[in-house]
């Protein structure tokens, strides 16, 4: 009955804590068990409502970030140093430092699934399409409505991804891959973002006051993004391959 009853909490309860044996590692089977009941509270529709609420959301916060001019946000820091540096495209930039990220965050520990490549061809345009919509500000205070309107709208966009475990951005697929290796989710997104960002400014890429904010306050508002979405990271399915602690 107690073994019972331990598994219903887990099916009711998804993102709760399992119940661990010897040495405090959950048991693997119990693992399994969640597995199946997140599969079982969000369906894959709603998974795919989710998926594509976020991307709309990357695809015009980028864009308010852009017109509100105080900075880019700390992976576009890394992309346009590396188009500094070697004369790419920031677009080809994107595509390869996404992949080193992507490969670090999978050898961390980190799923990929076919919605990474999905979001990099589906929200480019979206953001060509609003940065063209959008006009230019010149006035702080508008810049200002912009820049804090674009880090909501990336924070709640970010947290949607996360949750439907179809296959995150770059940066979140990293943050997930610290976070496997039992790191606390706001240091492991300072992390994500602030490794792009010193490397992207020490090979002369773009960096303003608006993207030290970014990197500061997305990991506290992240992790209470996710809260709210009751999706804890931390007790996350079984790894995409076999890592060792």
């Amino acid at each position: 009955m107690l073994a019972e009853s331990r598994t219903r909490s887990v099916v009711i309860f998804p993102t709760g804590p399992l119940p661990a044996h010897g040495g405090g590692r959950p048991d693997r089977r119990l693992r399994q068990v969640r597995r199946r009941s997140v599969d079982a509270v969000m369906s894959l529709t709603n998974r795919l409502l989710r998926l594509f609420a976020s991307w709309a959301g990357i695809g015009i916060g980028v864009p308010m970030l852009l017109r509100a001019a105080l900075g880019v946000a700390p992976f576009d820091v890394l992309n346009t140093g590396v188009a500094h540096i070697f004369g790419l495209s920031l677009g080809v930039c994107f595509v390869l430092d996404a992949a080193v990220f992507y490969l670090a965050g999978w050898l961390l520990g980190a799923p990929l699934g076919w919605a990474c490549i999905g979001g990099t061809i589906v929200i480019g345009p979206m953001v060509n399409f609003w940065y063209a919509l959008l006009p230019a500000q010149h006035a702080m205070v508008p810049r200002l409505l912009l820049y804090a309107g674009g880090i909501a709208i990336i924070t709640v966009a970010i947290c949607l991804v996360i949750t439907t475990e179809l296959g995150a951005g770059p940066s979140e697929v990293f943050m997930l891959g610290l976070i496997h290796r039992r790191m606390p989710i706001v240091t492991a997104r300072w992390i994500s973002d602030g490794l792009p960002l010193l490397i992207g400014a020490a090979i002369g890429g773009a960096i303003g006051a608006g993207t030290l904010v970014f990197a500061v306050v997305m990991g506290p508002l992240v992790k209470v993004g996710l809260k709210a979405l009751h999706y804890d990271p931390t007790q996350r399915n079984e790894p995409a391959h076999p890592t060792h602690a």
